[in-house]
C-alpha cells in the first residue's frame, strides 16, 4: 500500500471523532504512535509550536494558510519528507505580536528618516544660503578693488616731466 493510500486510510479512520476536538486530539495522538514513521511518532506526532522556515515548505503552505482549517484532519499531504496526515490544534500567531512590532518599529524608522532627511535638506539649503553668501562678498571685494584700481590708475597718472 502506498504511503498515500496509508495516510487517507488513517484519515479516514479519525472521521468518527470530527465532531469533538478533544477526542480527536486523543485519536489522532494514539494513531500517529501506532502508525506514524515520523520521528514525532512517539509523542503522538505533536509538533508542537513552530515558526515558519522550520519545516518543509509544502508542509507550512498548507500548515500557515489561513484558509486550512483548525481541530480537522488535512490529508493525505505530500511533501519532501513523504505522506503526511495533520491535524492543527491552534495557531498560535505569535508572528502577530512580531509584526506589529515590525509595524511600530518600521513607523519609528520612516519618521527618523524623514526627520533625518527634513535636517539634511535645511543643512544643504543653509550650505547653499552660506555659500551663495560667500561669493556675493568675494564678488563685491572684487568689484570694490576693482573700482578702486581703476579710480587710482584715473587719479595718480603722473608722467615722468612732473617728477
Amino acid at each position: 500500500m502506498s504511503g498515500k493510500n496509508k495516510c487517507h486510510d488513517y484519515a479516514e479512520m479519525l472521521t468518527p471523532f470530527v465532531d469533538e476536538a478533544p477526542t480527536l486530539e486523543r485519536a489522532f495522538a494514539e494513531l500517529a504512535r501506532q502508525y506514524s514513521e515520523c520521528p514525532t511518532g512517539a509523542s503522538g506526532g505533536d509538533l508542537g509550536y513552530f515558526p515558519r522556515g522550520e519545516m518543509a515548505k509544502d508542509f507550512e503552505k498548507v500548515v500557515f494558510d489561513s484558509s486550512t482549517p483548525v481541530d480537522e484532519v488535512v490529508g493525505p499531504l505530500e511533501t519532501r519528507n513523504g505522506w503526511h496526515v495533520v491535524l492543527i490544534h491552534d495557531r498560535h500567531f505569535a508572528d502577530e505580536e512580531a509584526k506589529e512590532k515590525a509595524r511600530v518599529k518600521a513607523e519609528q524608522l520612516r519618521v527618523e528618516n524623514l526627520e533625518r532627511a527634513e535636517k539634511q535638506r535645511a543643512y544643504q539649503e543653509e550650505r547653499e544660503r552660506r555659500k551663495a553668501e560667500r561669493l556675493g562678498r568675494v564678488h563685491e571685494r572684487d568689484e570694490h578693488r576693482h573700482s578702486l584700481h581703476a579710480e587710482a590708475s584715473t587719479h595718480q597718472h603722473f608722467s615722468h616731466d612732473e617728477l
